[in-house]
């Protein structure tokens, strides 16, 4: 289940945009803003997931940056075959939308995971702290070249969010590149429409995307997962829906809270 979960936040991380990208004029979420999330396998409840934007205004690099946390953790059955408690986070800036910290810290089953990321924008440089799996002590870090204004797997799905996609055509493929695991990971995705899609919010105009991935074990066949975004000034996800082996999962949102525009809901 570890993996299925990883592969879920690793996709809605790696939808960010490069920078000549149109841009919506309005910034598309505030402090405080809360998304919860539930992911199931067939019927199973497998794992719930938050997003949250801390209240605060955090001063990083002399920047003011939000505190933005994902949390996801498994329940059910799955929590019984292989436990996963995961915090991934970003300080991410409020006007120049690139990271400045990013971290993560994971336990699933008797795998442990700390890090954190520092970047340096002006040097386009990132200085990687790793810790202790259990005590988050420093042991080393290590330091990378990385392009200007890369993302992290947190600051991408957020700085995607500030995206114009009424100014891009259906079928553009947005091109970019994130810092994740050690390097450079560049990633794709494609626009590929809208629709209207029932959601435990209520009927929501949704804009329709497709990240072009490399088959892998995991997925059953390239280009099998899509992911569901509002229409609207929002663009929070809705749903994200990959075919794997063992069927289909499917993470859908639950519940938001505190959202800075009108979510997009429809009769």
């Amino acid at each position: 289940m570890k993996y299925l979960l990883l592969s879920c936040l690793m996709l809605l991380a790696v939808i960010t945009s490069a920078q000549d990208y149109p841009m919506a004029k309005e910034s598309p979420f505030g402090p405080g803003e809360q998304i919860e999330m539930k992911a199931t396998v067939g019927f199973i409840k497998a794992a719930e997931a938050q997003f949250n934007v801390n209240n605060i205004i955090y001063t990083v690099s002399g920047r003011p940056t939000y505190r933005i946390d994902i949390f996801a953790r498994t329940s059910g059955i799955f929590d019984l075959v292989s436990s996963v408690r995961d915090n991934w986070g970003s300080y991410y800036d409020t006007a120049n939308l690139v990271p400045h910290q990013f971290y993560r810290y994971i336990k699933e089953g008797r795998f442990r995971k700390n890090e954190i990321v520092y970047f340096d924008h002006k040097k386009d440089s990132v200085k990687v702290a790793k810790l202790h799996k259990e005590t988050r002590k420093l042991e080393r870090t290590e330091e990378h070249a990385v392009a200007d204004n890369v993302q992290d797997m947190v600051s991408g799905y957020y700085r995607l969010r500030a995206i114009d996609f009424d100014k891009l055509d259906v079928g553009t493929i947005i091109t970019i590149n994130t810092f994740f695991d050690d390097k450079e990971q560049p990633f794709r995705v494609k626009f590929v429409g809208r629709e209207v899609i029932k959601t435990k919010l209520g009927r929501v105009k949704a804009i329709i995307l497709v990240p072009i991935i490399e088959k892998d074990s995991l997925f059953e066949e390239d280009n099998t997962l899509r992911v569901w975004l509002s229409d609207d000034l929002n663009k929070i996800p809705l749903k994200f829906q990959a075919k794997i082996y063992v069927g289909y999962l499917r993470v859908e949102v639950k519940k938001v809270k505190n959202l800075r525009h009108q979510l997009a809901i429809t009769e």
